[in-house]
């Protein structure tokens, strides 16, 4: 889907947030804290002050990492479908263990409106030991040219579309795949199937198999692969019915029991709510719809047990309110809704010890949004 953010493809969620908050809804201060287990199914918030927080990954020793996008800049980057767009290097990776938060990895480039909300950045993260691999949006498309020199725009040729491997001994990270740009020339070479929105591309989540990469590109419709090389081609494409007043914008990947991946989308064809889908992809590129019937999913995972889990974006439909929710589907199909009235534009997914980690006001920046609002990790109690 054309446009830079999923989370304002539609719309200024921050008139749909300060419009919730006038009618009652709170949010919790910019601290953190190590709180005990809550009791089963209600939603506790452990970390908040975070910078547009999405994707979420556990790694070694129990810590959670956090996929910050930053919140843009001053550098004008003009205007779009969601507004005038600013950059800068606020985008960075956060960890949280033992109740504290800290910032090993900053100055990352990021684009986000002039408030700071919806910044596109370092939006996905996977932890497999010692490393690291995390997902940074867009592609270098859209950057004009300009002499080099200025740092912001430096940092964006650098990495936007970018998958990087971070070392979490060192806290230093470098790049591997030029993923939003492969992607992007896959597109230009398949206009047909999308033609009045190909090319595109808008890299959103990322997974470590080994020493292979799987990345959902929310602009590309695709799940691409990145090999230990770093080169990149193309699993699956995700398509829609003819005639969908849009495309399918696959938000999410993770990796099933049985060795296929399951691959979420944001749409599924329409804005309205129940048409996003989620697909299951074999490794050799056979796909199909696994399940139907959500709505604007954002992040996905499973627990021990098999139960695969979704973040649903906005539950009314793209565009409406940010009440959102966490669905948990058990390998029968039968679904578990969660946090209803408590999550609100949540996004990024992670499973630990009977507990669902979910980034909840994921496009509010740390300074806050509309009326203080800014970015939480809440806790879920769901069993397995």
């Amino acid at each position: 889907m054309r446009t830079s953010n999923i989370a304002i493809r539609v719309g200024a969620p921050a008139l749909l947030v300060a419009a919730l908050i006038a009618a009652g809804a709170t949010s919790a201060q910019a601290t953190t804290q190590a709180a005990p287990k809550p009791p089963g199914g209600t939603v506790q918030v452990v970390v908040s002050g975070l910078d547009n927080p999405r994707g979420l990954t556990f790694g070694t020793g129990g810590q959670l990492l956090i996929a910050e996008a930053g919140h843009g800049g001053t550098l004008p980057l003009g205007g779009g479908p969601e507004g005038d767009q600013y950059g800068g290097l606020t985008g960075k990776l956060g960890v949280w263990a033992n109740g504290v938060l800290t910032h090993p990895i900053t100055g990352l480039f990021s684009a986000a409106d002039q408030s700071g909300t919806a910044a596109e950045g370092l939006v996905s993260v996977d932890a497999q030991g010692r490393w690291v691999t995390g997902q940074i949006a867009l592609n270098t498309s859209p950057i004009p040219a300009v002499p080099p020199g200025n740092p912001i725009v430096d940092a964006a040729r650098a990495q936007l579309g970018r998958t990087i491997v971070i070392d979490s001994k060192t806290g230093t990270w470098s790049p591997i795949a030029a993923t939003g740009d492969a992607d992007y020339a896959w597109t230009a070479a398949h206009k047909d199937l999308v033609p009045d929105q190909f090319p595109d591309a808008n890299p959103n989540s990322v997974i470590t198999v080994g020493n292979t990469r799987y990345v959902a590109d929310a602009g590309a419709n695709i799940l691409a692969k990145v090999d230990k090389y770093g080169s990149v081609s193309t699993v699956a494409f995700m398509g829609v019915p003819a005639g969908s007043v849009t495309d399918s914008v696959s938000t999410c990947v993770a990796k099933a029991p049985d060795g296929s991946f399951y691959v979420t989308e944001l749409l599924g064809g329409t804005y309205a709510p129940g048409g996003a889908r989620v697909w299951q992809v074999w490794p050799n590129g056979t796909a199909r719809v696994k399940w139907t019937g959500f709505s604007t999913i954002q992040g996905c995972g499973f627990d021990g047990s098999g139960n695969f889990y979704v973040t649903e974006f906005e539950v009314h439909g793209l565009g409406t309110d940010p009440s959102g929710a966490l669905v948990k589907i058990s390998p029968t199909g039968q679904r578990t809704t969660y946090g209803t009235g408590q999550l609100f534009f949540p996004s990024g997914f992670a499973f630990r010890g009977g507990s669902a980690y979910v980034s909840n006001w994921s496009i509010m920046p740390a300074t806050g949004g509309p009326n203080g609002v800014s970015g939480q990790v809440v806790r879920i109690n769901v069993g397995e």
